[in-house]
């Protein structure tokens, strides 16, 4: 890594002037408390400054006038440290490219391959817009950072990762460190250049922008009382309510920006999810110094300690009962015991032998009309495996014809590798998934015939095909009969002639098994070897979908390329899901996930 050379005057018309080299190194703008302990390493010290003389061609004792400051080109000076080459950054780089670039970016700029999907966006760690610090100048510490990657940000789709060992995630907040760092020092170097900042400056500048300042200190929280719920209540409506709305519902007309110019809706504090949690102290930390990058502003200075706790206190009084720890998602463990045999559909008593798990869900745009979890159970009888899985909705949403129409759905993503990357795969090895889908359209078009465009737009006009079973003898009547879909010849309905399974009237199974190996490359099984079974019912405000399949894959050609989950007793595997609530416009990649759980096959 390169260094900074700033060259500055000397004092009392000595000779030359003094060259000073900012070593910008892997501890140069990380805090020498915690920064090298944290990597396993002892303090040293702050970035190393070289310091020697240059000829001015001023003679000495000369009188002239000293020389402003200037920069100088620094491409030739280099320094021997460099995060790059510290192990536990080296690691921490390694975990962030597998687990956290399809959202942050390869580089940590926020721009993942998934990010669009999602809202709130990524953070760009770049540039050093944390959200959750608990400093003075709202740089976090190494416990902040770690705080945020165990634990994750409810009320958005960053996920936890408290299940890895401690010495990755301590690796993990190293290389978050370093990205940061890296970013900081480019910047110096580009104002470094154009003269906006001197030589001696730019120590001051790093360490603004990278070193931790002191604590936030936080005061005793009171115990309240009618009074001080009157008194929050008031500062809330004069603080709060132009952008929360009067009864903690967001204002929809009051969506304001962010740093980087991403639209950020204000969060609901009756449905109670507060992204950095919803304690005391924790709110006091987000409403004294506000959110960085985001609209939400610092009140510091602006209410005595004790406004600040009437107005914590009061926006906990919205907030539903429970809600908070509902939404934080967590790895859990579900069995499938050996039965006799299978239940026939999804209401059957033989479920009542599985052990449920309630399983936490996200959606990747975040929207108050979300589904917040699941239940899952799963059987097998030692030759099939079956998996029931329900959530509350309100609507039934079976049909996906007209542009306005989005379907129910529930996907289980089974991954072909025991320590999979945080979703759809990658294209290593073994990094592949395989995904089961149930679709409401599919099983309500099993179940009372295939809909097209016939029932979706019943006063369309039918086009002529040459169809030998549809010739027309006149061609002035606009509305001959035509018959349903499956009278047709796959030839003369492209999409059905060309397999594809959306426009295929002849399903058996409301289930498409699919195959993926990284964002973008999701891609169906060939419908002959589709043969992944399911039903469902909604009953009562809620789905239960019921899908099985054998343990092993059928001995033939297709099933022959390793895309697909052959199941064993003694497994121990991750599984993974998503839901699609139609009703909500759910669609795509809009949709409602959860992290990794674990299925163990008895």
């Amino acid at each position: 890594m390169k260094a900074l050379c700033g060259v500055a005057p000397t004092r009392g018309g000595m000779k030359g002037y003094v060259v000073v080299a900012l070593a910008l190194g892997s501890w140069a703008c990380r805090p020498a408390s915690t920064s090298r302990s944290l990597a396993g390493q002892p303090d040293g010290p702050e970035p190393v400054v070289a310091v020697r003389m240059v000829d001015s061609g001023a003679s000495e004792g000369s009188s002239a006038p000293a020389k402003p400051a200037k920069i100088v080109d620094a491409s030739a000076v280099t320094i021997t440290e460099s995060p790059v080459n510290d192990p536990i950054v080296q690691r921490g780089q390694e975990l962030f490219a597998k687990q956290c670039a399809v959202c942050h970016g390869d580089t940590g700029d926020g721009a993942g391959k998934f990010a669009y999907l999602m809202n709130p966006r990524p953070r760009n760690l770049q540039q050093g817009n944390f959200k959750l610090a608990t400093t003075q100048n709202q740089v976090p510490t190494d416990e902040d950072l770690l705080r945020t990657i165990s634990r994750g940000m409810p009320g958005s789709a960053m996920p936890p990762w408290g299940h890895l060992p401690l010495a990755d995630l301590k690796a993990l907040v190293a290389y978050v460190r370093s990205v940061r760092a890296t970013s900081a020092q480019e910047e110096a170097r580009t104002l470094a250049s154009k003269g906006s900042i001197e030589a001696g400056e730019i120590g001051s500048y790093l360490s603004a922008r990278c070193t931790p300042g002191a604590p936030l200190v936080m005061p005793p929280e009171p115990t309240g009382d009618d009074l001080r719920w009157f008194n929050g209540r008031r500062l809330y409506l004069e603080g709060c309510a132009s952008c929360h709305g009067a009864d903690g519902h967001p204002v929809a007309d009051a969506v304001k920006f962010d740093s980087e110019g991403y639209p950020v809706p204000p969060r609901s504090f009756v449905n109670g999810i507060f992204k950095g949690g919803s304690e005391g102290h924790q709110l006091f930390v987000r409403i004294a110094k506000g959110m960085k990058g985001t609209p939400m502003p610092a009140s510091e200075g602006v209410y005595s300690n004790d406004d600040l706790w009437d107005l914590i206190h009061y926006v906990q009084s919205l907030a539903r009962e429970g809600a908070q720890e509902r939404a934080q998602l967590r790895q859990g463990t579900f069995a499938a015991p050996r039965v006799t045999a299978l239940p026939p559909g999804p209401m059957d008593s033989a479920w009542n032998q599985a052990r449920p798990l309630y399983v936490a869900l996200t959606p990747l745009w975040w929207t108050e009309k979300r589904v917040e979890g699941l239940v899952v159970q799963a059987l097998h009888d030692g030759k099939e495996v079956a998996l029931r899985i329900s959530w509350l909705d309100p609507t039934v949403d079976d049909a996906a014809v007209r542009h306005d129409q989005f379907r129910d759905a529930v996907a289980v993503q089974f991954s072909m590798s025991s320590d999979p990357p945080f979703y759809m795969g990658d294209n290593t090895e073994h990094g592949g998934v395989n995904i089961w889908m149930w679709k409401a359209d599919r099983q309500t078009n099993i179940a009372k015939g295939y809909r097209d465009v016939d029932n979706a737009f019943p006063n369309r006009v039918v086009d002529y095909y040459p169809e030998p079973a549809f010739t027309r003898t006149d061609l002035q009547n606009v509305d001959p009969a035509h018959g349903a879909l499956d009278t047709h010849h796959p030839e003369f309905v492209t999409a059905w002639g060309a397999g594809n399974l959306v426009a295929t009237p002849t399903l058996t199974t409301p289930v498409e098994c699919l195959v993926a190996r990284g964002p973008g490359t999701l891609s169906g099984k060939p419908p002959a070897v589709q043969f992944v079974k399911g039903s469902a019912v909604y009953e009562r405000g809620v789905w239960y979908v019921q899908m099985q399949r054998t343990l092993e894959l059928p001995a033939c050609k297709e099933h022959e390329n390793g895309d697909e989950r052959a199941f064993h007793p003694g497994d121990y595997l991750p599984v993974s899901f998503a839901i699609w609530e139609g009703g909500a416009g759910d669609r795509d990649g809009k949709k409602n996930i959860s992290i990794w759980q674990k299925l163990v096959v008895e």
